[in-house]
């Protein structure tokens, strides 16, 4: 086992907050995928984090906190914002809203915009380290930028190796994708990027409507922004019944067991919520293949699907 994984325990938890607090990156699970965690107060663990990703910056990162009341402190928590966090928080939710004046978020950090992506994450382990570490934490998804997202330990240590500082094994994360995004700095409110929770749900529980914006690559305020992203090294190819010789197989239902190799079925029940759990361990299994192409077959468009279906596009642009 490499030197910088340590399973999660209350030493782990322990060792992590201390490593933040002296600047160090520190990686943790999440209930959607693994982050890279920095104090966002710190400019040269800032650096360091963006260096090791090859983040441009204009890619602002999410800042993490346990409470409402930890976000009141840098951003303008209004009453929508509180009405929308009282529904899904701790969860797969990121909010947009403008920034206070405050010591906690360096500009760095953020792009230099006015406003900041706040979530409070549903993972124990990762509220833990914050309600340690006392101030709210960066955590960008654990993957050099563009590639596929990291849903496990190991897939961080296959990205990064020891270059960061410790790596927390706390098993597969539970959903498998990123959380949505929502900027409420303005009206009409806009989904930034698609989630696991989708704007029906959204209004149902809270009565507030929040619209899909069609490109996400003008005026980037968020991540996960940038038109190519949770891309693979080999070409990926969408909507694809029958694979050829040469192609990985990333298939979906029952009507896509067959005998060609090397393939895998994201879900042979035919349910999303498993596909989007396995998509991107899925990719990257295919991805360490080096075949010519990755295909994938058709996914349904509606629910989780849409998501998938995004991320997917996104991958093979």
């Amino acid at each position: 086992m490499q030197k910088n994984l340590l399973k999660e325990s209350k030493d782990s938890i322990k060792l992590a907050t201390d490593y933040l607090k002296h600047g160090k990156l520190v990686s943790i699970k999440t209930e959607t995928v693994y982050g890279v965690a920095c104090n966002p107060s710190n400019i040269i663990a800032i650096k360091k984090l963006y260096n090791l990703k090859n983040r441009p910056s204009f890619n602002p990162l999410i800042i993490h906190v346990n409470s409402v009341k930890m976000a009141s402190d840098f951003v303008d928590f209004t009453e929508d914002a509180k009405k929308i966090a009282h529904a899904f928080w701790p969860g797969p939710l990121t909010l947009i809203l403008k920034k206070k004046k405050n010591n906690l978020i360096n500009d760095f950090s953020i792009s230099g915009l006015d406003t900041i992506a706040v979530r409070m994450p549903n993972s124990q382990i990762f509220l833990n380290i914050i309600k340690n570490f006392g101030n709210p934490i960066a955590a960008p998804s654990a993957n050099k930028s563009g590639y596929i997202s990291s849903t496990t330990a190991q897939h961080v240590l296959d990205s990064f190796g020891s270059k960061v500082d410790l790596v927390i094994d706390s098993g597969k994360c539970e959903l498998g994708l990123e959380s949505t995004i929502i900027d409420l700095s303005n009206e009409p409110y806009i989904i930034k990027r698609l989630g696991v929770l989708d704007i029906k749900k959204i209004y149902k529980k809270t009565g507030i409507n929040v619209k899909t914006e069609r490109k996400n690559t003008k005026n980037i305020n968020s991540p996960g922004q940038l038109e190519k992203h949770y891309s693979p090294k080999t070409p990926l190819i969408m909507n694809i019944k029958i694979p050829k010789d040469g192609d990985a197989f990333l298939s979906f239902g029952k009507n896509y067991i067959d005998n060609h190799k090397p393939s895998l079925n994201l879900s042979s029940e035919g349910n999303l919520k498993e596909a989007a759990y396995n998509l991107f361990d899925f990719l990257r299994r295919l991805d360490k293949l080096s075949m010519k192409r990755i295909v994938v077959t058709p996914i349904p468009k509606h629910g989780i699907g849409i998501t998938i279906n995004e991320r997917l596009n996104r991958a093979s642009s």
